[in-house]
């Protein structure tokens, strides 16, 4: 007997073969976001489940589940999201969420190949622009005010040396006592130790992402100060962003989208479903590369 994936063969004198699972090709053609998506309506529709009520009990944005089922990965959010989405909407039509999870992870996988997208993880984990002013100025601080005191203690012991007795002075005069000047202490002199606050703040800049009429784009954003945040705009939308600049920023679904910077407007950004990664100025907009910071 042979096994092979998903069944097995017998020949003749051995009797029938087992009944066999779901072959390798349908688990290869699941791959693709589109075949998948019609695999889940089509599972949905045999549980006798309406995609509004999946919508009502998971709170969810319907045109997040229309776009799971059209495989219209371009404007969904992160994988990480998705996935919730999938468990939540899986639960609903009474499907194991196991077997359909890996489906999806492989019809990602070819979303990015095909789109030229890239994944938004390094952009989470990327180092810090610059030098980092809040980590180092306490230390600055502190050393600036061990030298200060350092200073103070020098000063103070100087002034207690006693000077030897002038010779031309009378005996007389020499056996009045003279009065020292009067010895200050480290408290006398007052040092102003420098704030532990930055003096070096980052500029804000002020983007404003514009989403045209009948299109849709999902932004992320990540700034100096490290605050993050992701948004899905649909057609007509406009999204205010006050950052702490440099920042990072990445459209998905470019095309749909344009940006203000500065008092000036940048569209044509990318093609349609493609992704794209810009370093935000307080006058400026840069297109990054694959493979840099915002990759």
């Amino acid at each position: 007997m042979i096994e092979s994936y998903g069944c097995s063969l017998a020949d003749d004198d051995s009797g029938p073969a087992r009944s066999c699972a779901r072959p390798m090709t349908d688990r290869i053609q699941l791959a693709h976001p589109e075949t998948l998506g019609e695999e889940l309506r089509a599972q949905r529709e045999k549980a006798g489940v309406d995609l509004q009520a999946i919508v009502e009990e998971t709170k969810v944005s319907r045109r997040l589940f229309e776009a799971l089922e059209s495989g219209r990965y371009h404007l969904l959010p992160e994988k990480v999201f998705c996935r919730n989405f999938l468990r939540q909407y899986l639960r609903m039509v009474g499907s194991d969420e196991l077997p359909w999870l890996e489906d999806f992870d492989r019809a990602w996988e070819s979303f990015e190949m095909s789109s030229g997208t890239f994944r938004l993880l390094t952009v989470e984990d990327s180092p810090e622009l610059g030098f980092n002013w809040r980590l180092w100025m306490p230390v600055f601080a502190g050393a600036f005010v061990i030298l200060a005191l350092l200073l103070v203690v020098i000063l103070s012991s100087r002034s207690r040396e006693v000077l030897p007795p002038d010779p031309r002075r009378s005996s007389a005069e020499r056996a009045t006592p003279v009065r020292s000047l009067s010895t200050p202490t480290p408290f006398a002199v007052q040092s102003t130790p420098m704030p532990v606050e930055a003096t070096e703040t980052a500029a804000m800049v002020t983007a404003v992402v514009r989403v045209r009429e009948g299109g849709e784009c999902w932004i992320h954003f990540r700034d100096r100060e490290g605050t993050t945040g992701q948004e899905l705009l649909f057609g007509g939308m406009t999204r205010e962003l006050e950052l702490a600049g440099p920042a990072l920023l990445t459209l998905g679904n470019a095309d749909a989208a344009s940006i203000i910077v500065g008092g000036r407007e940048y569209s044509d950004l990318g093609g349609a479903g493609q992704v794209a990664h810009f370093e935000v100025g307080p006058s400026s907009l840069t297109l990054l590369e694959p493979g840099s910071n915002g990759s």
